[in-house]
């Protein structure tokens, strides 16, 4: 700046007129101002309440900043501006409209005074994250159960006949029974021991197999797709977590992960942990047969195997049927999503998969799940 005003003079002795010194007092008043104010500064800290969130949740973000100047200031969810005098609190609303890992690395931090000479820029390290969990549907119960179970006591109805809560026959009483088993109401009409029958209850292994391999380019499509099948998974877990039954989940996306069969809530927030990362940017071109050999390797035979996949792929085919040779029981649920527009392109999609939910249902249980309709409304209907 000195030298500004040095070259100012300098032209007024070559021009013999004192124009450039006067068109050079503003801006050296706005320097000395400037240097009066000081330098710009700002202190940000942000706090919340909560970790752990579900879609379409609010989360009140609390910011407390310190200093000085017009500021511009943005992390991963929130970005501030405004003019902070000393201190300033500042209270903001956010609705979780995506589910997902929302991970605070770096907060942009920008401040100038209020003449626009001075600036501040600084690039913080940030820390902490929220969990935001996909929305579930309430399941009161799932009606699709295992053909085997365990032996150990569960919510699932066994197909023998034995300790349990369901009535299922009435029988002539033979020596061993339990006296409070018999029908007295029975006995008294046949003139002979009745006693009742009740629907054995087991636990059972089930295997949730989701599908979000990624092939589509457009992120419309594919968020759609994404958004329904990670719901639906989510949802079934968390039934299956409020039963005796132990659960586990293969997932087939960007990559392959598992989670051994495990009980209760435990398993819940496994699943819903991996959940969050299913979420992939690029194309899939990961084949289906990785999840069968999770599956067929990791997981006891006999176990109820729900398949969660849009059926985009024929290798889905040949795997299902081999699975079911094993000894696995399946159910496919496939969401409806390709196919729905006019073109001729979108007629061969909805035709494909038309052909290849007909020839898995020739070996397993198929829901065809039209997303537009709550997926517990489906089940209901389903035996």
């Amino acid at each position: 700046m000195v030298m500004y005003f040095v070259v100012m003079i300098f032209f007024s002795f070559v021009m013999l007129s004192p124009l450039p010194i006067f068109l050079s007092l503003p801006i050296i008043w706005l320097v000395l101002l400037s240097e009066l104010w000081g330098e710009p500064f700002i202190a940000v800290k942000r706090a919340f309440e909560e970790k752990r969130y579900v879609e379409g949740n609010k989360v009140e973000f609390y910011y407390s900043l310190k200093g000085k100047g017009y500021y511009h200031v943005k992390d991963e969810v929130n970005t501030l501006t405004g003019y902070c005098r000393k201190k300033k609190e500042i209270k903001k609303n956010v609705t979780l409209d995506k589910f997902g890992m929302i991970k605070f690395r770096k907060m942009n931090i920008y401040v100038e005074d209020p003449l626009g000479m001075k600036v501040f820029v600084k690039n913080k390290k940030d820390r902490g994250e929220l969990r935001v969990y996909p929305r579930i549907e309430y399941m009161r119960k799932l009606r699709i159960t295992p053909r085997k179970t365990r032996t150990i006591l569960g919510d699932y109805p066994s197909r023998r006949k034995g300790i349990g809560l369901e009535f299922t026959d009435i029988r002539e009483y033979v020596p061993g029974d339990s006296m409070r088993h018999i029908n007295w109401k029975a006995t008294a009409r046949t003139d002979r021991l009745m006693v009742n029958e009740y629907e054995s209850e087991r636990t059972g292994d089930t295997v949730i197999l989701l599908d979000v391999r990624r092939f589509y380019k457009g992120a419309g499509e594919y968020e759609r797709l994404l958004n329904a099948s990670v719901r639906a998974a989510a949802t079934i877990a968390t039934y299956l977590s409020r039963t005796r039954s132990r659960v586990g989940l293969v997932i087939i996306g960007k990559g392959v992960d598992w989670i051994y069969p495990t009980y209760g809530k435990r398993a819940m927030y496994l699943i819903f942990d991996r959940l969050l990362y299913v979420r992939s940017k690029k194309l899939s071109a990961l084949p289906f047969d990785y999840g069968k050999f999770i599956v067929s390797r990791f997981f006891p035979l006999n176990s109820f195997v729900i398949l969660i996949s849009p059926l985009l792929s024929w290798d889905i085919d040949d795997a299902v049927v081999e699975l079911l040779a094993r000894g696995y029981d399946i159910l496919v649920i496939s969401p409806t999503l390709v196919g729905e527009g006019e073109d001729l392109a979108s007629r061969i999609l909805r035709a494909e998969r038309m052909v290849r939910l007909r020839r898995l249902m020739l070996y397993a249980r198929v829901v065809d799940w039209d997303i537009r309709y709550p997926l517990t409304s489906i089940l209901k209907v389903m035996r």
